[in-house]
This record gives structure tokens, C-alpha cells and sequence, in this order.
């Protein structure tokens, strides 16, 4: 029943690959993406061709943008979302007190002009109906005048003061309000900020990985005396798509097995981890590590199946001490070169 649910899976993802020139494979349980391609190496140039192992690169990172992001990544745009609207509302509360306290500063103002429109309307009228009278009651008006202008003028310093020392004590008054108001506006900001990032840690999509693999060489000699090759390229991704460099990345070419497909179709099909301590130990005919431009290959092949298992550490920023892998099973033909690109998101 396995056997016909993976075929059935396999028939499903290859679907509409054959007229690319080469086959793409999804497996959403591992979050990887390879692409494959298979020539006939008596026709074709012996050398890896550049221009394959960049479309099928392109086609690889194409599918990945499909995938859906992990929850950490989704969980961190709500985040975002509220700081900048609480920004808006912030700034837009500020705006509007701004704008209230010139709306109180003009009507102040107009206020001490009518006063002073006020006072100098009174003191014309005075003044004429002093120069109706005579002289000595002009010269007495006079010096009335002269004795209510300085009066007057100190009373306007007085208020003027006592106008300033209250705008003073009401600025500071608003000042502190604002400022317990952003303090506690800005309190309930980081304790939402630490609701979400427990959140989010809760939501976290645990690690994609499996039980890790003990490489041991195998007893089969390896002749390189065959007649097919493998070329790879390998593309590790961020949950968000972007290209990262993994550490002691190493490629073996493994022949196929009882105890390498058990490994392959119960654990790392499946993304499990085994309940024991111990490891599976794995033959290898054949190591080598990426090139500086993430390529490797594999000659001299002899017509087989055979698996090539890719092993990383994590980044220690992630998870310390876990291996990652990519596998992947390829049926290699007499005089042929085989080219993939291999692809996993973290």
C-alpha cells in the first residue's frame, strides 16, 4: 500500500516536467525542491553544462516562492503591522494636542488685543472730553493721564506675567500627561510585542530534520572505470527565500540498500528522528564537498541505483549540534550524465 501511495505521489509531481528537459521534484513533508536531467554523454559535451545547472536553479527557486512560508515567518508580519499602526496613531494624537494648543495660544492673543482695544477706545474718549474743559482742568487731566498710562502699564506687565507663569505651569502640566500617556502606551507596546514573539516561539515549525546518518567507506572498491557521471549543484534557503551558506557540507555517493532505502523511506521521506540513541550506519563508495560556486561531481559511474546524500551542520544560530540532509535516489544508465540541482528551505 506504501509502495502505491509514493507512486501515486511521484506520478502527481512529475506531471507536466518532461517538455522542461528535466524533472522537478517537490516533497512539502522535507520543504525540498530538486530538479534532474539526464543526457546521453556520447552525444553531449563530457564537462557539466553552465547554462543547465542555471535553469534548473532558477526552476528550483522558482518552485520554493510557491511553498508556503512556516509559521514563524507569518507570525512575524502581524508584529510589524501593529507597531506601525500604533506609530500612526501616535503621531496623529500628536498632531491634534499640537493643534489644540495654537487654537488656545490665538484665542489668548485676540483676547489681550480686544483688551487693549478696549482700553485705548476709553482713553480716547477721556482725552476728549478733557480738552472741552478748561485749561486748568486740561493740565490736571494731563497729569491724570500720565499717572493712569503708568498704572495701566503696570498693570498689563502684572497680567502679562501672571499670563506667562500659568502658560508655563499648564505646559508643564500637559508635558508630564503626555509623557505618562506615551510611557504607558509604549509599556502596553512591549508587552504585545513579548505576547507575539511567545507566540510565535509556541507556533515555531520545528526543524526539518531526521535521524542522523554514521558514513563508514565501503568494502566495494570504487574503479571510476564506469562509463556515466553525476553533476549537482546544491541550494540551501531561509524560510523567507533567500540564499544561506551551510557549514561542513559534504556529498557521499551511497549504493543501493536494504538499510539505505529503509533509512530513506521511513525517515527521511517523513522528516522523523529514531526513538534510540543509535545511528544508522551508511556505506559510501564516494565523498567529495562543494566547489566555491556549490557544485560537485561524481565520474566514472557503473550502471546502478544509487543514492547521493547530502550532510550539513545547521547554523549554531538555529539549532547546535543537528545535521540536515538532502537525498536523493538516481538510476544511472550506461553513457549517460546525469545533472541536478539540489534545493532545501529551511
Amino acid at each position: 500500500m506504501l509502495k502505491k501511495v509514493l507512486l501515486l505521489f511521484t506520478v502527481i509531481l512529475f506531471t507536466g516536467c518532461v517538455e522542461r528537459g528535466y524533472d522537478l521534484t517537490v516533497n512539502n513533508q522535507t520543504n525540498t525542491v530538486t530538479a534532474i536531467k539526464s543526457v546521453d554523454i556520447r552525444t553531449k559535451e563530457t564537462t557539466t553544462t553552465r547554462a543547465d545547472i542555471e535553469k534548473m536553479n532558477t526552476a528550483v527557486h522558482k518552485e520554493q516562492k510557491k511553498q508556503p512560508q512556516t509559521k514563524q515567518a507569518i507570525a512575524d508580519k502581524p508584529s510589524k503591522k501593529q507597531n506601525e499602526k500604533l506609530e500612526k496613531e501616535l503621531a496623529d494624537k500628536k498632531k491634534r494636542e499640537e493643534t489644540l494648543e495654537e487654537e488656545k495660544a490665538r484665542e489668548a492673543k485676540n483676547k489681550l488685543e480686544a483688551e487693549q482695544l478696549k482700553a485705548t477706545q476709553e482713553r480716547k474718549a477721556l482725552e476728549e472730553k478733557l480738552a472741552a474743559g478748561k485749561e486748568a482742568k486740561r493740565l490736571a487731566a494731563e497729569k491724570e493721564r500720565a499717572l493712569l498710562k503708568e498704572k495701566t502699564f503696570a498693570e498689563k506687565e502684572e497680567a502679562r506675567r501672571k499670563a506667562e507663569a500659568l502658560q508655563k505651569i499648564k505646559a508643564t502640566k500637559e508635558k508630564e500627561i503626555m509623557e505618562r500617556k506615551l510611557a504607558k502606551e509604549e509599556q502596553m507596546r512591549a508587552q504585545k510585542e513579548e505576547e507575539a514573539r511567545k507566540q510565535a516561539l509556541a507556533n515555531k515549525k520545528p526543524l526539518a530534520t531526521t535521524e542522523t546518518l554514521t558514513f563508514k567507506p565501503s568494502s566495494q572498491t570504487y574503479q571510476k572505470f564506469g562509463t556515466s557521471e553525476i553533476h549537482g549543484h546544491v541550494v540551501y534557503l531561509t524560510p523567507a527565500g533567500q540564499e544561506i551558506n551551510l557549514q561542513n557540507t559534504k556529498i557521499y555517493l551511497v549504493p543501493k540498500n536494504t538499510k539505505t532505502d529503509y533509512w530513506y523511506n521511513n525517515y527521511y521521506l517523513k522528516n522523523k528522528e529514531a526513538s534510540s540513541l543509535s545511528k544508522t550506519v551508511v556505506h559510501y563508495m564516494n565523498a567529495t564537498h562543494l566547489n566555491v560556486e556549490k557544485n560537485f561531481a561524481f565520474y566514472g559511474l557503473a550502471t546502478g541505483v544509487y543514492y547521493v546524500i547530502i550532510e550539513s551542520n545547521y547554523p549554531p544560530s538555529v539549532a547546535k549540534n543537528k545535521k540536515v540532509y538532502i537525498a536523493k535516489k538516481i538510476n544511472v544508465e550506461k553513457y549517460k550524465k546525469i545533472m541536478t540541482v539540489f534545493s532545501k528551505k529551511l
